[in-house]
């Protein structure tokens, strides 16, 4: 802020706090769209990682900086105008919600491009595609043991169609899903138990 219009330093930092902590709990909850709150990691100390046992996204990776911009207005914070409080939080959070939402992209294109598991849509409903899509798809098991599905982006121009689509599928295609995600779980459960299966057990 180039001026702050408080006399006060302790209110000008509780106003500040609260600010930011609004921008926080809103990027979250966007956040939390895309990204299961078990799969954040937060760093204490550091900038970089490394993930060798990674075949398809970064084996190296490291923290980078996003930012962006906003104005409130002195007049306005004068005037008592509370909702201008308001509108720059959500100016900032839809700001941050669409770097993110970039950045996943990019990382879905690069992963794409290592595994070659890519999909022709040509011809093909959703419905289709999407039984397609998961059964290529290696799915691991979540903490409660149950599969972790994948997430799937949709333009907000296609939600409608995309809609249709499935419910013209009916039952007998949700049959057929349902089944493909059984055997997709039963095979995840496979290579959880293999996995587990080469630790040492020490015996008490």
């Amino acid at each position: 802020m180039g001026k702050v219009p408080f006399h006060f330093p302790e209110v000008e930092i509780g106003f500040m706090e609260g600010f930011t902590k609004a921008i926080d709990e809103n990027t979250r909850f966007l956040r939390e769209r895309y990204i299961k709150p078990d799969n954040v990691l937060k760093f204490s100390h550091g900038r970089t990682w490394e993930a060798p046992a990674n075949p398809f996204g970064d084996t190296k990776g490291e923290v980078n900086e996003h930012g962006t911009t906003t104005e409130l207005s002195l007049e306005d914070i004068a005037a008592g105008k509370v909702e201008a409080v308001f509108v720059a939080a959500s100016r900032i959070t839809d700001n941050i919600n669409a770097q993110t939402e970039r950045m996943i992209i990019d990382v879905i294109r690069e992963s794409e491009n290592k595994s070659r598991q890519v999909i022709s849509g040509a011809g093909k409903t959703f419905p289709e595609l999407m039984y397609e899509m998961l059964e290529v798809m290696e799915v691991p098991l979540g903490q409660d043991g149950e599969l972790s599905m994948p997430i799937m982006f949709i333009s907000p121009y296609q939600r409608s169609k995309v809609q249709a689509q499935i419910e013209a599928a009916g039952a007998e295609f949700e049959i057929k899903f349902s089944a493909l995600k059984d055997k997709k779980k039963a095979e995840a459960q496979d290579r959880e138990r293999k996995r587990l299966s080469l630790f040492e057990r020490i015996e008490k």
